[in-house]
């Protein structure tokens, strides 16, 4: 198997390690730094502090065993990147200017090239044989199946009442622009890779065990800051419905056992 990211790729996967850090970094310990109000400003705080202890660090240890050949690091360096483009993402779109703009913008660059390029130069074949047989493709198509329709419709049970009422969604009236940027990004990204990702995988193609595998260590690394976002939300006296309450804790955590188990079925040498 093709197991180890090209110089490129591991020259990248440093360059983001090195530019995440010094954005969380800046955000944490920078007075100014963001322009956001209070109850907002508390928000993204969590989400650097996250980005900075779990994030990062995974995304530096999976890419480290990559380059070493590992299936197991690999398909976990994989899921990193999944995980980084995912976020920086919002802090590029969502954020208000600041002086870090620019790094916002080549973290997401450099997160989505990377993430394209290891994607496209994964052996997709020897790492479906490497968990055809071990792993229960029903159980884990299953999962990513209940969270792509799960995921759809917690958004759209806040989205399609409020557009038959002529009123804004409960999100944005709470959230502003950065509920809008979340329906978006889930809606019409993640939604529809878990939805062909459960598919694929179902019929046991082999990509739909390379796509499974990097989805399921992004959920397990969204978990954390859902959680922390969601504790934040909550003691700033922001009111959050049951069915995104839960849609937006349970589904993530679930994740990080899925993830736990499917990379541990996966060879942790070159193969």
């Amino acid at each position: 198997m093709n197991a180890s990211p090209n110089r490129w790729e591991v020259a990248s996967s440093v360059a983001i390690l090195a530019l995440a850090s010094t954005s969380c970094l800046l955000g944490l310990f920078r007075d100014g730094h963001y322009a956001e109000p209070a109850g907002e400003l508390l928000r993204i705080h969590a989400q650097d502090a996250v980005v900075l202890v779990i994030g990062v660090p995974v995304l530096a240890i999976s890419l480290l065993y990559a380059t070493r050949g590992s299936v197991r690091g690999r398909v976990a360096w994989l899921g990193s990147l999944a995980f980084m483009t995912y976020m920086w993402t919002h802090y590029a779109f969502v954020v208000a200017y600041n002086e870090f703009f620019l790094g916002y913008v080549a973290l997401f660059a450099l997160s989505t090239f990377t993430l394209i390029s290891g994607s496209a130069r994964t052996d997709a074949a020897a790492l479906g044989e490497a968990a055809r047989g071990a792993l229960p493709v029903r159980v884990y198509a299953g999962f990513l199946a209940t969270a792509a329709v799960g995921l759809a419709a917690m958004w759209l049970s806040d989205i399609l009442p409020a557009l038959g009422a002529g009123t804004l969604p409960s999100a944005i009236e709470q959230l502003g622009a950065e509920a809008a940027y979340t329906y978006v990004v889930d809606l019409g990204v993640l939604v529809p890779a878990l939805a062909i990702s459960a598919r694929w995988l179902w019929r046991e193609r082999r990509w739909g065990y390379v796509f499974a595998g990097a989805l399921l260590v992004f959920a397990a690394l969204v978990a954390p800051v859902l959680t922390a976002i969601t504790v934040v939300d909550l003691y700033g006296g922001i009111e959050i419905s049951a069915p995104i309450l839960v849609g937006t804790i349970v589904p993530p955590l679930l994740g990080v056992v899925f993830a736990g188990t499917y990379l541990a079925i996966l060879p942790s040498d070159a193969s």
